[in-house]
């Protein structure tokens, strides 16, 4: 093979979306991880039927702003970081329309947490709960991972930050969105 053909291959390699045949036979309330394959770091939502999820909007952001998103809150002052930072909307898309970084795999992994899933029902009820709903991403107490493992197991779990403990739940992360899904329910009787 000549030296244009192997650019060419590895062009072709950096611009698709590997899709595992997992995602193809995806349940309600199954994990939709997608993987960065150079960063390390993943993109996570929760199956929620005909080809969409249910995810933490920076999917629609790329990793250059949610890395920036996520330091200048750690960096600014909340009275002038607020300013800077827009909320971020729960959001339901199409699996195919969500932008993410060239080269991302996208499947279904439901077997890094070892947590016992929900009841579909209870599942069902926190993707309502929470959509349309605005947040603040912060990478180490309330990102995609996070709100997808909430809707999935009733716990808020990244194992996907280096120096912090594999199922470490945030518990003020856990408590507040437990305390959405209750007055949600209050106002509902």
């Amino acid at each position: 093979m000549d030296l244009m053909g192997n650019w060419n291959s590895l062009f072709s390699q950096m611009t698709w979306r590997q899709i595992d045949q997992s995602v193809s036979t995806a349940e309600i309330g199954d994990l939709i991880e997608f993987a960065h394959p150079w960063s390390g770091m993943s993109l996570w939502g929760v199956y929620v039927g005909e080809g969409c999820v249910i995810h933490f909007g920076v999917g629609d952001e790329n990793m250059t702003q949610r890395a920036c998103r996520s330091f200048l809150l750690q960096m600014v002052p909340k009275s002038k970081g607020d300013r800077v930072l827009r909320k971020t909307r729960i959001c339901t898309q199409r699996i195919t329309e969500i932008k993410v970084p060239l080269g991302t795999r996208i499947r279904v992994n439901n077997n890094k947490h070892n947590l016992f899933p929900s009841p579909e029902e209870t599942m069902t009820n926190r993707c309502e709960t929470f959509l349309h709903q605005e947040f603040k991403y912060d990478l180490m107490n309330f990102n995609s991972e996070h709100f997808a493992t909430f809707v999935r197991y009733g716990h808020a779990v990244c194992n996907q930050i280096p120096f912090k403990e594999k199922s470490d739940t945030p518990g003020d992360t856990s408590q507040t969105l437990h305390m959405i899904m209750q007055q949600r329910m209050e106002t509902e009787t």
